[in-house]
């Protein structure tokens, strides 16, 4: 289990407009052909030190136009430096896994940091604005789950679990607000009653009607209270939905019917259908193969339909992005896909597949960026990792 981006009318388009955009485009002949042109990718940030270790991205475009991209970085020594406690090692099953080879999971005593890029030039060039430091055995707590909101506040939905390091902060998923674009945060609110639930947030997007939705792995067990072991074979994937711009949160609605509600894992993505229905892409614990299945629009809430295999072979953490000519794309190592009938067909694009975990994002020019990080969920030092874009434009 995973613990773990025309100048100035682009700068200038409002999201009110991308979303009259997005609406007069989604007629997107079904069974018509759709191809990548123009496909280049290009390094766009590596670590201070060599090997190194930047991982698990998150990528999303501002409201003035900027494209921000948020990933994980680790530095320090390989070797000779403290490990977690037993107990905490006990408690999170970390490292994943017995043998010397994979004591370098253990993250401890590394400097640890939330790291975050932005472009105002259409992801040509990045500047760092911040690097929030942390503190964890685990290889990540956040950089997934980021998003902005329409006045301009990033959010993030952070992994509490995972940092036993703190015990003042949440032992659960929590969501943090920063109005000074990454720089600081506010406190942490956790999603759910701590006391009931136990939560992993993976995904924060906004609705074509501005509400905000999470999507999250829920266990129905008290923060705390089980090993990360047995909350995975309790997790079901969640949809919260807030209409305040994530100040407060409605009550779960599953992504799966109870009647399939064993065998996942908290890693899923959603695409908003033209008719308000969600598409979704899980991936389950042990299968070969993504799983699929659309969420009917039921008043402001969604009822799950039934899941089942999907032709897109398995390949990490889901993606998916609707784009402005109509399709979803499904983006993954393994290559990237297309839809317009809600995934009863997928065709692949003739590009190459996504770096690892990939986040995409589309320009108002059509322009589809992809970031990922290169290399895999590593042991520190074992990979010289950095993170790369994939660019390419959609032609009908």
């Amino acid at each position: 289990m995973q613990p773990r981006s025309v100048k100035c009318a682009w700068r200038n388009l409002s999201m009110a407009s991308l979303v009259a955009t997005w609406f007069a485009t989604t007629d997107f002949a079904s069974g018509g052909d759709l191809a990548a042109v123009e496909h280049s990718r290009t390094i766009i940030y590596h670590s201070p030190q060599t090997p190194g270790f930047t991982s698990w991205c998150g990528a999303w475009t501002m409201p003035d136009g900027s494209i921000m991209v948020s990933f994980t970085q680790a530095t320090g020594p390989i070797d000779g430096r403290p490990r977690a406690p037993q107990e905490v090692r006990d408690r999170l099953n970390w490292p994943p896994g017995p043998g010397a080879e994979l004591e370098n999971y253990d993250m401890t005593g590394l400097d640890l940091r939330n790291v975050h890029l932005r472009s105002t030039d259409r992801g040509e060039t990045w500047q760092q604005v911040s690097a929030d430091a942390f503190r964890s055995c685990l290889n990540g707590v956040s950089c997934e789950a980021e998003t902005a909101l329409p006045d301009g506040t990033v959010i993030r939905g952070v992994l509490g679990f995972y940092l036993p390091y703190n015990p003042e902060l949440p032992q659960t998923g929590f969501l943090q607000r920063s109005t000074d674009g990454t720089l600081t945060w506010s406190e942490a609110q956790t999603f759910l009653d701590p006391q009931r639930y136990s939560t992993w947030p993976d995904r924060l997007r906004v609705l074509r009607d501005g509400r905000v939705v999470a999507l999250l792995g829920v266990a129905e067990a008290a923060a705390g209270s089980l090993t990360r072991r047995a909350y995975s074979d309790m997790v079901v994937p969640t949809i919260l939905v807030s209409a305040d711009q994530g100040r407060t949160w409605g009550e779960p609605i599953p992504a799966v019917r109870p009647e399939q509600a064993v065998g996942w894992t908290e890693e899923f993505d959603i695409a908003e259908l033209s008719g308000g229905d969600l598409l979704c892409v899980f991936r389950r614990s042990e299968d070969a193969h993504r799983w699929q299945s659309v969420l009917k629009k039921n008043g402001d809430g969604w009822a799950p339909q039934a899941a089942g295999p999907s032709v897109l072979p398995h390949s990490g953490q889901p993606e998916l992005l609707a784009t402005l000519e109509g399709p979803v794309l499904h983006v993954a190592t393994s290559g990237i896909h297309w839809t317009t009938d809600a995934g009863a067909t997928w065709t692949r694009l003739d590009v190459p597949g996504s770096a690892y975990y990939p986040r995409s994002v589309q320009l108002a020019d059509g322009s589809v960026l992809v970031v990922g990080h290169v290399g895999g969920d590593d042991a520190y030092g074992k990979v010289d990792q950095s993170i790369v874009m994939d660019r390419f434009r959609l032609q009908p």
